[in-house]
């Protein structure tokens, strides 16, 4: 028994999820987490202990699932560690579709190739994993199966595994007992999502130190796949920068999502002119994304209008047209005093605002504004960085796009639409896959054999590999069926 425990303690490391076992009478319950069945006694991990109890101390439904448990972890054993990588999230979240390594030969020295068998990873948090992550001499439990759909090839059934001895016996369990003993629903469909790359173009400005820029936040409010920001040819890793001051604790930033990256650019003089009132004449200098969407137009659009409104979180609005195209700009005084920035992220790819250079009506409404103002106070609680420079201003507000730009740089982010899938349910599924190799079924069970006769769970031919029900087949002449 010591032996046993040993082996399988090793197989399960880092299973530490424990779960409720009932006394026989249920009168009392413990917290532990699955180690071995052997003959008539379990084995517990309470409280990181191992302790060894009689089988029939616990519930009827616990003694069953300990049996499951330990045919499964014995079939674990058998099967041996494996290394696979993660392919895909299946559509509901509930785990992943992975491929097994290839064994190559040792002598030869080549990488490992991922394009082995494909099964099904049951997954406690799906994004707790990445698409490409491996994982080397991993124990798998077998959770059943299911009914793989790939987008493009015809459905066929792949094993079911999880990381944890317990989670697969309690997923196979719960998979067998919703099928209600129709063979057709004992393999749950998994299916490979739709999925299709929508892009954010955004307009940034670098306002600090150390490749400091202020973003749009609404370009990775619902996530992002990648974000780099684009200049001059190149793109530049972004990362989100979530600013704190000398004491460790965050501070609160206007509406702008600040982010850092190696980008080869000084702060933007855009110097920190208050605006006087509520009616002031200003100029929106916006930008349209050129025709290859890898940068800006150098020639701005100029348009004018008022202030609107004042904000409480350093924000103003302002009535000056904008054309959606242009994802973003400065408001500028009459004088070309800078005295904020605005954005208007597009969407592409997805269900987002696609524009047309040949119709551009004007956005309607308020346009809002983060004032210099705002930038620069929040600029001097950051360690290391400093207030907003001024620069010489001129009343052409041509020559005053143009240097603008130059501090100005284009935003990229991609991220993922998930489009729902129908899938029609597969009228025929095969037994074998519906069982973790070596598992226990249910009790009061039956299985067929090759030559269609049907088998009790009491009898020297039953194989669990091979479930039916009591009515399918020819009765065995030994059990009766």
């Amino acid at each position: 028994m010591k032996t046993l425990l040993i082996m399988v303690l090793g197989l399960a490391f880092g299973c530490v999820h424990a779960r409720e076992w009932k006394s026989a009478d249920g009168s009392k319950t413990v917290d532990g987490t699955f180690i071995a069945v052997q003959a008539d006694k379990l084995a517990l991990s309470i409280a990181g202990k191992s302790s060894v109890f009689p089988l029939t101390a616990f519930a009827a439904d616990d003694q069953q699932f300990a049996r499951n448990a330990q045919a499964i972890t014995e079939t674990a054993t058998k099967l041996g560690p494996q290394s696979f990588e993660f392919a895909h999230p299946v559509e509901d979240g509930s785990g992943w579709i992975c491929r097994m390594a290839l064994k190559t030969d040792p002598k030869a020295g080549g990488p490992k190739l991922f394009t082995g068998e494909a099964f099904f990873l049951v997954t406690k948090d799906a994004f707790a994993h990445q698409k490409g992550q491996r994982i080397e001499n991993q124990a798998l439990f077998g959770a059943g199966g299911r009914t793989y759909h790939p987008i493009a090839g015809d459905p066929s059934m792949v094993r079911a595994f999880s990381l944890e001895a317990e989670q697969a016996t309690q997923v196979w369990m719960d998979v067998m007992a919703a099928s209600g003993g129709d063979v057709a629903k004992q393999a749950p469909n998994a299916i490979e999502p739709d999925v299709e790359i929508a892009t954010r173009h955004g307009f940034g400005v670098v306002i600090g130190k150390g490749g400091l820029v202020a973003i749009d936040p609404e370009i990775v409010k619902k996530g992002f796949k990648s974000l780099v920001i684009h200049h001059d040819g190149k793109d530049y890793p972004a990362r989100l920068f979530s600013p704190k001051d000398k004491e460790g604790a965050d501070i609160k930033t206007p509406d702008v999502q600040l982010v850092t990256c190696a980008v080869p650019l000084e702060p933007a003089r855009i110097g920190t002119k208050k605006l006087s009132e509520v009616g002031q004449n200003v100029f929106a200098i916006s930008y349209e994304l050129n025709t290859g969407k890898k940068g800006f137009s150098s020639k701005a659009t100029v348009t004018r209008g008022i202030v609107s409104r004042f904000g409480s979180n350093g924000s103003f609005q302002h009535d000056a047209r904008l054309t959606p195209e242009n994802p973003g700009g400065y408001l500028v005084g009459e004088k070309g005093d800078v005295f904020g920035f605005f954005f208007q992220t597009q969407t592409s790819g997805g269900s987002g605002r696609k524009g047309s250079s040949d119709d551009k009506p004007a956005v309607e409404g308020l346009g809002s504004c983060v004032s210099t103002q705002a930038i620069s106070k929040l600029l001097e609680k950051i360690p290391g960085q400093s207030e907003l420079r001024t620069s010489s201003t001129a009343e052409d507000m041509e020559a005053n796009g143009k240097t603008l730009l130059a501090s100005s740089v284009l935003v990229v982010a991609t991220f993922e639409i998930n489009k729902p899938r129908k899938i029609t349910p597969s009228k025929v599924v095969a037994p074998a896959a519906n069982v973790p190799p070596g598992a226990n079924p249910p009790p009061a069970g039956w299985s067929i054999s090759k030559t269609g006769t049907r088998h009790s769970s009491k009898c020297r031919y039953y194989n669990a590999q091979y479930p039916c029900q009591p009515t399918e087949g020819q009765p065995c002449k030994v059990c009766g069926g």
